[in-house]
């Protein structure tokens, strides 16, 4: 296995949102717990061209193309600077917001290597901590970042359309 890393320049932006749609589709659109007409609304908003755009020129977000031979086949967005709005003591964290990879390239180990690529990025910002949110009925992705060493340590809504659904927080103390 051999990716490459790179931030996504907004001159990206239709690539990014293609592959967004693209593999959240794969992940959750045939799950029997989304309503169809919630998921619509949700991706609708999240992946206009306008409501990217909008979040990759934040400046606290960082979008990265994960690529194998020159194709892109995950990506994620890490927010710097970021901390829950509860249960949280203060210390400097990044949030890994998104973490997604093409469904042909699951099991390959591109999301073990995204992970260590987002805590080296925690780590050059001088964050203490990574924490993300995960659906609780997700039990692969719970189990994904479980065994990468990353607890739970509370909840919060995501809201798919209209549809208010349950995500754990997960976190992960970085070793210097």
């Amino acid at each position: 296995m051999f990716l490459t890393i790179s931030k996504v320049d907004i001159s990206e932006l239709e690539t990014l949102r293609a592959l967004a749609e693209r593999t959240f589709r794969d992940a959750w659109q045939d799950n029997s717990f989304n309503d169809p007409e919630d998921f619509e609304i949700y991706c609708r908003a999240r992946f206009s061209p306008e409501g990217l755009r909008a979040e990759m020129e934040h400046p606290d977000a960082e979008f990265y193309f994960a690529y194998e031979n020159g194709i892109p086949v995950a990506y994620l967005k890490l927010n710097i600077n970021t901390t829950p709005s509860h249960d949280w003591d203060g210390s400097p964290a990044l949030q890994l917001e998104r973490i997604y990879v093409v469904q042909t390239c699951q099991g390959r180990q591109f999301g073990a290597e995204l992970l260590r690529f987002t805590e080296e990025r925690a780590r050059q910002t001088r964050a203490e901590w990574v924490w993300l949110s995960v659906w609780q009925l997700s039990p692969r992705s719970i189990s994904f970042y479980e065994k990468n060493g990353y607890t739970t340590f509370g909840v919060e809504t995501f809201w798919l359309g209209n549809d208010p659904q349950a995500d754990w927080l997960m976190r992960k103390r970085l070793l210097p």
